[in-house]
């Protein structure tokens, strides 16, 4: 899987993979180490039966019960006649020993095969590998049971139920049928050997044939074994392997007790399969689940690559939907939002920019082909004699001196407004407007001297500028309000200071930013003409556009003014908006920041 899906899948897949195997591996290795540790206290029970004071030859001897000269009656007196074992007859050991299939122990004196326990009287001895019968002629006890006065050959019920309790009873029966009526436990997997101190066996094989049980190797390796830690031994042929004690008794012999480890092997090998169907089970659930869940938390993701893929298209309104702030993806979400927002805007701007200066140029191209071709007319008609000399050709002369001053005039506004873009620093100074206002409004009557231009306040205010750029703002907003306005129209102009924006009228077209300040200067323009439609106040800053063009150019005005007025007022940190309603006039309006106020470099 390549995917991002794929891999975080993959990645959940082989961590609980690992987490399984590490569980299981531990699991089964604590359950073997709790069958090993079982085993071993089996083993060990089993070994410690051999060094009761009563397992004689071979033979389990209870302890006294109270016969006379006993320690549990010492006042009886022991009997002048010695009390004999009653007669038994012993079964020879079976021809294989368990530590080897075919040959005694490999020492300087050779083990008995197969011998049966020496009497002292010749006797019938039963077939080889039948149990003991009760009814068998008597044998001479041997000394070690000649010692014990009151020996017997059958087992107590107290060592019957021990061998019961620790899961051996099963086996004695072959030699105490008294034991036989004990119920079967684990025995059937355990091995139980006895052997003097030479060497010779005392105790054959309990329930696994010798030839299957563990590899015990010489005599001398039995004695060496003898008091050492439980070990675990291995048949060759079967490969099966036992846990195997050897125990030294008091009497100097060897019991040797083991217990086939077969069963623990079976059940750790039945827990690993378990454990390996459990594994794929629970992982193929994991990975179901988490395809699932990992293409739940990848959903965000999803969705920003069909919003990328929108905006690559051409869409860049495409945003990231349903965007979480209190997930990692989700905060991606709303910054990738914010970052399409901004670059929606700036290509907006530029488009926006690309289109006026398009407009811009066809604008100044047509303004300036105007004059050239009515100067070019005029001379052809010279050229060609059709302006005389006289009134004729003065008149012509004057028509061409005019168009060449108009089209001076536009390239001179052209050169201002790039002059203003590059924001060359102002020779700043303090300025008074009321006294620019009031010059502005004389020169206004000299050149218009039947139209209406009042002042309406008489305040100094003063304020940080540049009093050219400022005389140049105050003539192009009077002489706006001139010209496109009817004669009958009158121009009242305000000199102010104010905490806020002045009127209530609704401004509907405003150009720059006014810093934050505690007072502001303002000077307010306003005519009762027809006013500006709404549509074209919107754009009235732009740079060559008019509301009505064929009458703009009639009135010989290029469309340049308002734009300078505009780039004036930016650069003096300022605002210029318009306030105007169809048939109730136009208001334009100038705030400028008070000198009290320190004004941000240039």
């Amino acid at each position: 899987m390549k995917t991002l899906r794929g891999r975080m899948v993959l990645t959940l897949l082989g961590l609980a993979a690992v987490t399984l195997a590490i569980t299981s591996i531990a699991g089964i290795l604590i359950l073997r180490h709790y069958q090993t540790g079982r085993l071993d206290n089996e083993v060990t029970r089993l070994s410690q039966v051999a060094a009761r004071p009563f397992f004689t030859e071979g033979r389990f001897r209870p302890p006294d019960t109270g016969a006379p000269g006993s320690r549990r009656n010492p006042t009886a007196q022991p009997s002048a006649t010695p009390t004999t074992s009653p007669p038994i007859t012993t079964a020879p050991l079976p021809a294989a020993l368990p530590f080897t299939a075919t040959a005694p122990f490999p020492t300087t004196t050779p083990l008995p095969a197969a011998a049966p326990i020496p009497t002292a009287t010749p006797h019938s001895a039963a077939a080889p590998g039948t149990a003991l019968s009760g009814a068998a002629p008597s044998v001479a006890p041997s000394p070690r049971a000649a010692a014990s006065p009151g020996a017997t050959s059958s087992p107590s019920q107290p060592l019957c139920a021990e061998l019961w309790r620790g899961g051996y009873p099963n086996a004695e029966s072959n030699l105490w049928p008294e034991c036989a009526a004990f119920p079967t436990g684990v025995g059937d997997n355990a091995l139980f050997l006895v052997y003097d101190a030479q060497g010779n066996p005392v105790r054959g094989p309990r329930n696994i044939d010798p030839v299957d049980g563990p590899d015990l190797g010489s005599f001398a390796d039995i004695q060496n074994r003898a008091g050492q830690p439980i070990a675990t031994l291995t048949n060759a042929g079967s490969g099966e392997r036992f846990r195997v004690k050897v125990t030294r008794t008091p009497r100097g012999d060897y019991a040797v007790a083991a217990i086939s480890l077969a069963r623990a092997d079976a059940t750790t090998t039945q827990m690993t399969v378990v454990s390996i169907g459990v594994g794929l089970g629970v992982l193929a659930l994991v990975g179901l689940g988490s395809y699932y869940l990992v293409g739940i938390a990848l959903r965000p993701l999803t969705r920003m690559e069909h919003a990328a893929d929108a905006i690559t298209q051409g869409d860049l309104s495409a945003r990231v939907p349903d965007t979480n702030p209190h997930s990692e993806p989700g905060r991606l979400g709303i910054a990738l939002n914010t970052m399409l927002g901004r670059v929606e805007a700036a290509v907006a701007a530029r488009t926006t920019s690309e289109q006026k200066l398009r407009r811009f140029l066809a604008d100044v191209s047509h303004e300036l082909r105007t004059p050239l071709t009515s100067i070019r007319g005029f001379a052809e008609l010279y050229r060609r004699g059709g302006a005389p000399s006289g009134p004729q050709l003065d008149e012509t002369m004057s028509r061409i001196e005019a168009e060449a001053a108009r089209m001076g005039l536009l390239v001179e506004d052209l050169l201002q407004l790039a002059a203003l873009d590059e924001s060359p620093p102002l020779r700043r100074a303090p300025v008074d407007l009321l006294e620019i206002a009031a010059d502005t409004i004389r020169d206004a009557h000299v050149r218009n001297p039947s139209r209406k231009v009042d002042l309406a306040t008489f305040e100094p205010v003063t304020v940080d500028g540049d009093e050219h750029q400022l005389r140049q703002l105050a003539a192009n907003l009077i002489g706006n309000a001139l010209q496109h306005t009817p004669a009958t129209a009158s121009v009242t102009v305000r000199v102010t200071t104010s905490s806020t924006t002045l009127s209530g009228d609704a401004v509907t077209a405003s150009v720059g930013t006014l810093p934050v300040t505690a007072t502001v200067a303002v000077v307010e323009i306003a005519d009762t003409g027809p006013g500006i439609a709404p549509e074209h106040a919107q754009h009235i800053f732009e740079r060559l556009y008019r509301a009505e063009p064929s009458r703009s150019r009639n009135h010989g005005g290029a469309g340049l003014g308002l734009a300078i007025a505009a780039s004036i007022i930016k650069a003096h940190h300022g605002r210029i908006e318009l306030a105007t309603r169809p048939g109730t006039g136009a208001t334009f309006r100038i705030l400028l920041p008070m000198p009290d106020r320190e004004l941000p470099d240039d």
